[in-house]
């Protein structure tokens, strides 16, 4: 009986010793074998790559000017129309200067004043001037108070409806014609009972400002003639004959057609990169089967809020044109920037490159294990990253290897052999 007890514990000792022994090998294993871990794989191909940025454009003219309305006027004739070709300081069109007309001769009455003072003062006048000065001043202050009292007659008839503007202007116009001549009578009296050459020093200083104020009219009045100031075509009519028109109220915008440019407004996100010398391809529904080729000629330097879209900031891109061709002057076009030409080059998804220790690397799948390669990079887009060196074509790349290790176990389950 004891020999039997005793066989049995030999047995379960040994049993228990085989088990331990069974669990530590499995341990140790597990250590020398971890699991392996799934990745998903991609192929690294040659294949065409390359990176560009759509993005909207209006069609320009690269040198354009507008003809504005330089008082404000009716606008008596227009005598060119759209598409007419002209030449710079071409006659286009005339606004009514009246207004500006009465001014140059209240302007020019003032001058003859200022010009008549400075003779008085130069030689001063005789009892019988002074007498006849005397009446003169008289006789204008009584028409300048008649004056202002049919001025204030016609506002109050314009304001209830019983008197037209012109019947207003005219009135207007007699009280400043009979206030011109009550200064010119006063000046003409205080200037014969004035010498010396301290008066003759004011009179001179006030001829001088009167000249001025002549020439500063005149010149506003031949603005009332409307001229090119560039050489080119008419491209739009903003005014007809007949309107009246605010002072900068557009009239007329004259450009070149044959020397067009696009601008095209891009997001703040697809600028980078995107610099002169770079190919352009422009597309318009107004000729759908044609592209046109241009080159960015420059960015420009700040971002800007688009109009009419308040939460949309651009970056406005100027592209030259090689050919304008049908293209037409404020089209709008669909612009194709190419930030890299397109070429032959060995490609991997850019979501299998990494960046460690400032290298780029990429991980492949070698024996069923993790290989880590320094590559060199060359362009890259939203969807793949070119490779220049490091890597051979054909090798299955692992896509997002962020966790992984050079030489860690690997089980692909997707994009490639499993």
């Amino acid at each position: 009986m004891t020999g039997l007890i005793g066989s049995a514990r030999f047995w379960l000792i040994l049993a228990a010793g085989l088990t331990l022994v069974s669990v530590t090998a499995a341990a140790v294993w597990r250590n020398l074998h971890p699991p392996a871990t799934a990745v998903r794989v991609a192929v690294a191909e040659e294949r065409l790559f390359e990176d560009k940025v759509l993005a909207t454009g209006r069609v320009e003219t690269r040198c354009q000017a507008v003809v504005v309305a330089p008082f404000a006027a009716r606008l008596l004739t227009l005598e060119v129309q759209e598409g007419d070709r002209v030449t710079a300081g071409q006659v286009l069109g005339e606004l009514d200067a009246a207004d500006v007309k009465e001014r140059v001769r209240a302007a020019e009455a003032a001058l003859a004043v200022a010009e008549a003072e400075l003779a008085a003062a130069r030689a001063p006048g005789t009892p019988a001037e002074m007498a006849a000065a005397e009446a003169a001043l008289a006789a204008a202050e009584a028409s300048a108070g008649a004056a202002e009292k049919k001025l204030e007659r016609y506002r109050y008839l314009f304001a209830q409806g019983a008197a037209s503007q012109a019947e207003l202007e005219a009135a207007q116009a007699e009280h400043k014609r009979a206030q011109a001549e009550r200064a010119a009578a006063e000046a003409r009296l205080a200037a014969l009972k004035e010498a010396g050459a301290q008066t003759i020093e004011v009179h001179q200083a006030r001829v001088r400002q009167a000249r001025a104020a002549v020439e500063s009219a005149r010149r506003e009045l031949a603005k009332g003639r409307l001229t090119a100031p560039i050489a080119g075509t008419v491209l739009q009519r903003s005014a007809r004959e007949g309107d009246y028109l605010q002072p900068g109220a557009p009239v007329l915008t004259i450009g070149d057609p044959e020397q067009l440019q696009v601008v095209a407004e891009l997001s703040e996100q697809d600028v980078k990169g995107v610099a002169a010398g770079q190919e352009v391809e422009i597309r318009w529904f107004g000729d759908p089967g044609k592209a046109w080729r241009g080159e960015v000629c420059r960015v420009a330097p700040a971002v800007t809020r688009k109009v009419g879209r308040e939460a949309e900031k651009i970056v406005r891109v100027y592209v030259t044109l090689e050919e304008p061709g049908s293209l037409l002057p404020g089209a709008t076009v669909d612009a194709v920037i190419h930030r890299v030409k397109p070429h032959q080059a060995l490609l991997v998804p850019t979501e299998a490159v990494l960046e460690i220790e400032g290298a780029k690397v990429v991980f492949t799948v070698e024996g069923g294990k993790a290989r880590k390669h320094t590559v060199t990079v060359g362009g890259a887009n939203e969807l793949y990253t070119v490779i220049k060196s490091g890597l051979e074509a054909g090798a299955h790349v692992i896509l997002n290897p962020q966790d992984l290790q050079d030489g860690q176990p690997v089980r692909v389950t997707g994009g490639g052999p499993e």
